[in-house]
């Protein structure tokens, strides 16, 4: 399971970014898995209209603030803050979830086994790795269920970076943006078990 991330949420400039990019609409249903103090589904619901909004969010504090907030703007019909762990949860309705989080070895097969078959998934930083994005803006990647997968280092590393590149290109410009912290090791290892250098 991942760790519980930081409590500050994404700017409105970011949410109407990765809203726009997941193309967000009257008849989505729109999850935020580790939704903080709830900041994303408001923006979805007030800005873009989507049908309805969830938030899940592992720690107790935030989840409170994040209901409370969600009161105080008159929303709670429209938007449903969940106090647990989002992988324990039922998101089998939403249409597009955001994983903010840093990717770790079950997030694709939690994703195929609990999300829609057709819902468009959205991360930070990181298509997860081996899952060919089907858009991108950065920071943020768009993929949709079913995944398409690759085990072409290649292709991938091209769609993370926007241009052809080696791992070692890769790994020097994670290690030089500032905004993105990941688990080196866990990344590493993931991208030996899913990716197949040429």
């Amino acid at each position: 399971m991942n760790d519980l991330g930081p409590e500050r949420s994404q700017s409105d400039r970011f949410i109407r970014k990765l809203l726009h990019l997941a193309d967000a609409r009257n008849t989505d249903i729109f999850y935020d898995l580790g939704c903080g103090i709830g900041q994303l589904c408001i923006v979805a619901v007030t800005e873009f209209d989507v049908r309805k909004a969830v938030g899940i969010e592992l720690h107790r504090g935030r989840a409170k603030k994040a209901e409370k907030r969600v009161k105080e703007l008159g929303l709670d019909d429209r938007i449903e803050i969940r106090n647990e762990d989002f992988w324990l949860s039922d998101i089998s309705e939403a249409t597009i979830a955001y994983y903010g989080l840093t990717e770790v070895d079950e997030d694709v097969a939690n994703c195929e086994k609990k999300l829609s078959s057709c819902c468009r998934v959205v991360t930070l930083f990181l298509p997860f790795v081996g899952v060919v994005p089907k858009e991108a803006d950065y920071p943020f990647y768009l993929m949709q269920l079913p995944f398409k997968k690759t085990e072409n280092a290649s292709l991938w590393i091209s769609k993370v970076l926007f241009k052809e590149a080696t791992f070692k290109e890769l790994y020097q410009e994670l290690d030089s943006d500032k905004e993105y912290q990941y688990d080196k090791v866990t990344f590493k290892r993931l991208v030996k078990e899913r990716l197949v250098k040429e």
